[in-house]
């Protein structure tokens, strides 16, 4: 692909998000912008009580410790890697509003096959078959909530991979009352990922009662309308 057809191409994905962000909410951005961990979210109605789950934790947890600081709130975080579980087992990261398990998220309960990171990347990613997998315990929103007892949820973070997609059908074939959604959608870093991927989720999930507030790279942020105060 030439750099004209490149730029051609960025053209039409720039244009999609002009047309469905909405500047309607209050944003604030938490996390370490300078390793590219940074989320943008609405604040508005998180509190200490709020119900949040965090899909993913690589080498870094500045946004769940933004969270925990601003909030004061509990956060459930899954993440069954070496790298998420070396992150995990640092003293800066033993926090009690924390609660790490080192499972996988997906759409589906059991187990699955992760595979090492790629050259130039740091997470593992579900392959089956490929050198060097681990298997590792798996488990999906509706199993999650019903573990800790929980109706719904405040904040749904998915940085997880490439399993984000399924996920996120596996909500809304549910209708899981998510009211806020981050989600990296991992395209160009996990083989056989395509963008067009992101493109698909994205409509499904505004065409399901979401809307767009703000991406930045691969990261999105959804609210579910009327489920989230606006300015």
């Amino acid at each position: 692909m030439t750099k004209f057809e490149r730029w051609l191409r960025n053209i039409r994905y720039y244009a999609v998000y002009g047309m469905l962000l909405s500047r309607r909410y209050r944003l604030e951005m938490f996390g370490d912008r300078s390793y590219g961990i940074q989320w943008t979210i609405c604040p508005d109605g998180l509190n200490a009580n709020s119900v949040i789950y965090s899909g993913g934790v690589g080498e870094d947890i500045s946004f769940e410790q933004a969270l925990v600081k601003r909030f004061n709130c509990n956060i459930i975080l899954l993440d069954p890697s070496p790298t998420g579980v070396n992150t995990m087992s640092k003293p800066e990261n033993q926090i009690p509003q924390l609660r790490y398990s080192q499972t996988a998220l997906a759409a589906r309960t059991g187990t699955m096959k992760m595979a090492p990171p790629v050259e130039g990347n740091i997470s593992w990613y579900a392959k089956e078959g490929a050198p060097g997998t681990i298997e590792v315990p798996v488990t999906d929103v509706t199993s999650l909530m019903q573990k800790h007892g929980h109706t719904s949820i405040d904040l749904l973070k998915l940085d997880i991979e490439g399993c984000e997609y399924e996920v996120i059908d596996d909500v809304l074939k549910r209708k899981i009352p998510v009211k806020q959604l981050c989600a990296d959608f991992d395209y160009g870093y996990v083989p056989g990922v395509k963008r067009r991927q992101a493109l698909g989720a994205i409509f499904k999930l505004v065409t399901n009662g979401y809307q767009l507030i703000h991406q930045w790279g691969g990261n999105h942020t959804f609210v579910r309308r009327g489920h989230v105060p606006t300015k």
